[in-house]
């Protein structure tokens, strides 16, 4: 994709204004700039959905055998809290 003309303008005044005003700079960092441009493509990205997966699926079955194998704890297995530690002032 190439660059449009607000753009090609834009960085001809960056370069013009960096010839003026640090010429050497400007020299060294156009030897940068010799042959032809090009692009290389980018590996395309593998989901990260298997590699996700299988720990969740082993979380999820070690949630279900436990639901299963553990007795359901229910409000009146619950012991209240003792009442001797409450005062009565008075």
């Amino acid at each position: 994709m190439g660059l449009s003309a607000r753009e090609k303008r834009t960085l001809d005044r960056i370069a013009d204004r960096l010839y003026s005003e640090e010429p050497d700079l400007a020299e060294s960092l156009s030897s940068f700039a010799t042959g032809a441009v090009t692009s290389e493509a980018l590996p395309s990205r593998q989901s990260p959905f298997p590699a996700v997966l299988l720990p969740v699926a082993l979380l999820a079955a070690i949630m279900a055998i436990m639901a299963l194998a553990l007795p359901p704890v229910s409000a009146s297995e619950v012991d209240p809290a003792p009442a001797a530690h409450i005062l009565n002032r008075g």
